[in-house]
């Protein structure tokens, strides 16, 4: 059983915390249910993936994107489509992986995946199990609670199979000797830049190409729709200090924190499991699991019976020791039994979907009560943060109806001594910060009834200490810019771009000429340009920079007093990455370093060939993609 848990709390373990990672927004949900059930947007093997299931996974991986770009986060640089359809494709991966592991019988038992949710941490308090987290928890990620034991199933059942693949990848000694002779080696680099601004002179841009790209690019100089709100921040802290405290609240409370306890308590149990399966009847069981039971009421031990006779094999090697355990663990007619039982009380056979159980109780756990008084502080903030909220939910109503019945903010801010303030404009992309940066916020500032109507916003949630109340104060329309406006700065950007493609030319010619053995510094002479030597380079050089020490690091060992080359972009310019000569290397990692690069290289060919794996299911896989038209529709 041991054996068993520390396998969860591995890589198997890890697939369940995967469903929880990022709470999401469910937007949008009705759309989906009008006028009957919506078209897939995939078919996998005949199991469906529904627009919403993809449009929910797209939401919550842009909400790890955003999370990944810290204090710049901005929407405006993920490209939606592109963010959709990588999207859909993991989730036809998914469901590819789903399926075949069903069918190679990759499984864990319902009582097992129970256990687990307990010993996750995300859903315990005080390092007890607690449901009212649990349903929390899963309801902030946009999870069902009900449902969500059988898709962690599922996600376990594929980071078997998955992590069967990837783990049993490995390297040779020589591979890794490879590496490492790579990983030293060496190389004379040399970077010389042909600068695009070195041919400005050389290039005319008429006024007729500069309005041929003016039309042919509107989008580009067309301003975005921009509003800004005045607004009005109410926070829960206001109130603290208006809560009235009686011992009669401290007590209540006390009395609440003492029922948690009891309700928390622990129960470590055995227990003897009969099956019911298709070759054995529900009678021949039951006759079965009363032959034990006569068996134990007559002095033998629970546990050696357990482990003999039991068909629950994760907790048979155990003596059928199931652990400590807190209520909801188990399914109810066996937790019922369990409850009603006193230590070493064993109960008569009861029977659940699973089949006929015996049942011992080994021991109960109980948290000791601790004292009113050395909690009694702890318990005061308690009571006032809660009744602090009640006031706070009491005055978000009542801002509700003046903002409501008011034209503007004004009469709600007296409500509280609050000042109506001023956002600065944003768009509908939002932005970083401060109004911006909430979504809700930036839909309900671009919404009819403010935008249009005029109307004062109901409370929009900051965070969950404090709302806000929105009224327009300023909206600029989308507009396309006029040529006259923006006519400087295309005839530059199309300078440019003639600029650049000259400077292209350039280096791929002085690129050429090396590789077939030109003099490098009469190629610069000629040319207008200057060679930077970089000796001795490793692929971890701080210099030159990381695009140039990889296109360094690909190109061919020169022949003797001959240089080999390519060209590589930067910006407008273009670089010339020469390389003159080649240290090869030599294998220099210690045993430990080995170990570790080994380590390394066979995780990345695991991967490599679950990528593969998924390549030969893709292939011969039933897989249909809705179309644009049937998307639309």
């Amino acid at each position: 059983m041991q054996a068993f848990r520390d396998m969860l709390r591995g890589w198997v373990g890890k697939a369940l915390l995967v469903l929880l990672t990022v709470p999401f927004a469910l937007v949008g949900i009705e759309s989906y249910f009008v006028g009957g059930k919506a078209a897939p947007v995939a078919t996998v093997n005949d199991e469906d993936i529904s627009q919403f299931e993809l449009d929910r996974s797209v939401d919550q991986q842009k909400q790890r994107l955003l999370a990944s770009m810290g204090d710049n986060a901005d929407a405006s640089r993920i490209d939606t489509e592109v963010l959709r359809n990588q999207v859909l494709k993991s989730l036809i991966d998914r469901a590819l992986l789903t399926s075949h592991a069903h069918e190679k019988g990759f499984l864990i038992d319902d009582e097992s995946i129970i256990r687990l949710i307990h010993e996750t941490p995300a859903f315990q308090e005080n390092g007890a199990f607690s449901q009212a987290r649990y349903e929390q928890v899963l309801r902030n990620s946009g999870e069902d609670p009900v449902n969500f034991p059988a898709k962690a199933k599922k996600e376990i059942a594929v980071s078997q199979m998955t992590g069967g693949i990837i783990q049993t990848a490995f390297v040779t000694p020589k591979q890794v000797d490879a590496l490492s002779v790579l990983d030293s080696q060496k190389r004379d680099i040399h970077i010389a830049v042909v600068p695009a601004a070195s041919y400005l002179a050389k290039v005319q841009v008429s006024d007729e190409e500069v309005a041929t790209h003016y039309k042919a690019n509107t989008a580009k100089y067309t301003t975005e729709e921009k509003v800004a709100v005045d607004y009005l921040v109410l926070g829960a802290e206001l109130f603290t200090d208006k809560v009235l405290l009686t011992d009669a609240d401290v007590e209540a409370r006390y009395a609440e924190r003492l029922k948690n306890l009891t309700e928390n308590e622990q129960r470590r149990a055995a227990h003897i499991l009969i099956k019911i399966t298709d070759k054995v009847k529900d009678a021949d069981a039951l006759a079965t699991i009363k032959d034990i039971e006569k068996r134990v009421q007559a002095g033998e031990d629970f546990g050696a019976l357990a482990k003999q006779y039991s068909q629950d094999e994760g907790s048979a090697i155990n003596n059928g020791d199931l652990g400590f355990v807190g209520k909801g663990a188990f399914v109810p007619e066996f937790e019922k039994t369990m409850y009603a039982l006193q230590p070493n009380q064993v109960s008569a056979p009861v029977k659940t979907q699973f089949g006929y159980h015996i049942i011992k109780l080994l021991e109960v756990q109980k948290a000791a009560a601790p004292n009113m008084a050395d909690i009694r502080s702890e318990l005061e903030a308690e009571v006032r943060a809660i009744k602090s909220e009640e006031l706070y939910a009491e005055a978000i109503e009542k801002m509700d109806a003046l903002a409501y019945e008011s034209s503007d903010l004004s009469e709600a801010a007296k409500q509280y001594n609050l000042t109506v303030q001023i956002s600065p404009l944003f768009a509908k992309n939002g932005g970083t910060e401060g109004l911006a940066g909430n979504k809700k916020i930036v839909q309900a500032a671009f919404s009819d009834d403010v935008l249009k109507d005029g109307k004062n916003s109901s409370a929009l949630a900051l965070d969950n200490k404090h709302s806000v109340w929105i009224h327009l104060n300023k909206h600029e329309a989308s507009r396309v810019k006029p040529l006259a406006e923006v006519a400087a700065d295309i005839k530059l950007t199309l300078q440019l771009d003639k600029a650049g493609a000259l400077a292209k030319q350039t280096a791929e010619a002085m690129s050429k000429a090396l590789n077939e053995g030109k003099n490098a510094l009469e190629l610069a002479a000629s040319n207008g340009v200057a060679w930077q030597d970089f000796p001795a380079s490793t692929r971890t050089s701080a210099a030159p920079l990381p695009e140039m020490l990889k296109v360094a690091f690909r190109l061919p060992n020169p022949k003797a007093s001959q240089w080999t080359a390519a060209v590589n972009p930067s910006g407008k310019d273009y670089a010339i990455v020469a390389i003159s000569r080649i240290d090869a290397g030599v294998a220099s990692y210690s045993d430990e370093q080995k170990k570790q690069f080994s380590g390394m290289l066979a995780n990345v060919k695991g991967q490599q060939e679950l990528q593969d794996y998924l390549s030969y299911l893709r292939a011969n896989a039933k897989i249909k993609q809705a179309t644009a038209k049937e998307k639309a529709e």
